[in-house]
């Protein structure tokens, strides 16, 4: 795991404690909550000031959010639009499979869900919305990885700490490289149990009009639960899933062959 910069840690701590007062808070109640001395939260009060995260009004001087947060909800409400587009793509997919869909996006070295709908019985598997899950290991993270121009996959995939999930995952480079070739010419990913045991995935990408991963929409199910010929039965119905959720948003090519 990266180092944690305690600085940037309570800066956002700082954000955190005042978008839960809407009054705002001054400075020495701001320390006080903290456990920070008074100077020290002053330091990063004016930094935050000095960037438009936080704002100090008269006249009790009480710091509160700055405007510089509404560019940043802005810019999220955008993604939260995305999902609400997405949705109805998701919604069908469930609908002809039964099994739970899941829609996320790469965040760095990992992959964030960001929805995920169960069909609805006992026992579905579900992944709340912000998990984090790694790339390797999952068919949605192959799927975003085949989008990838190659100069960005050749700079991404040494940054990848290629661990063992399951007796199942891929841990080579050599060989990740080969599926995700794989999954380019398919047009779908694949996850065999090689993130959770006996749980498998199949995966495919949503592109932009540039080819490149906007997001991957993926099929969960225990492996008992999936027809002997799951991967040639749900593999064409996820891919034609994300085309056509391409070809809505953007006018894309709806040919995920074609687009590599």
């Amino acid at each position: 795991m990266a180092e944690v910069n305690a600085s940037v840690v309570k800066a956002l701590t700082i954000l955190d404690r005042l978008g839960q007062a809407p009054r705002g808070l001054r400075l020495t109640d701001l320390a006080e909550q903290m456990g920070l001395p008074e100077s020290t939260a002053h330091r990063l009060l004016a930094s935050l000031a000095e960037l438009g995260y936080v704002q100090q009004r008269p006249p009790a001087d009480v710091y509160t959010l700055g405007w510089k947060i509404v560019t940043l909800a802005r810019a999220l409400d955008s993604q939260l639009r995305l999902v609400l587009d997405l949705r109805p793509y998701l919604e069908r997919l469930l609908a002809r499979v039964s099994h739970t869909v899941n829609l996320a996006v790469l965040q760095d070295t990992q992959v964030m869900y960001v929805e995920s709908l169960v069909p609805a019985r006992m026992m579905s598997l579900y992944t709340p919305p912000g998990a984090l899950v790694p790339i390797h290991a999952t068919s949605l993270g192959k799927a975003l990885l085949s989008c990838l121009p190659p100069a960005e996959l050749d700079a991404l995939l040494p940054r990848l700490a290629l661990d063992a999930r399951t007796s199942h995952t891929i841990t080579g480079r050599d060989e990740l490289r080969a599926e995700i070739e794989a999954t380019r010419r398919r047009g779908f990913a694949l996850d065999r149990g090689e993130f959770v045991p006996d749980v498998n995935c199949v995966a495919a990408p949503i592109r932009d009009p540039a080819g490149r991963p906007l997001a991957a929409l993926s099929v969960t199910a225990r492996a008992v639960e999936l027809p002997p010929a799951w991967e040639e039965e749900f593999g064409p119905l996820v891919r034609d899933a994300a085309s056509a959720a391409s070809h809505a948003l953007f006018a894309a090519p709806a040919s995920a062959a074609a687009l590599s």
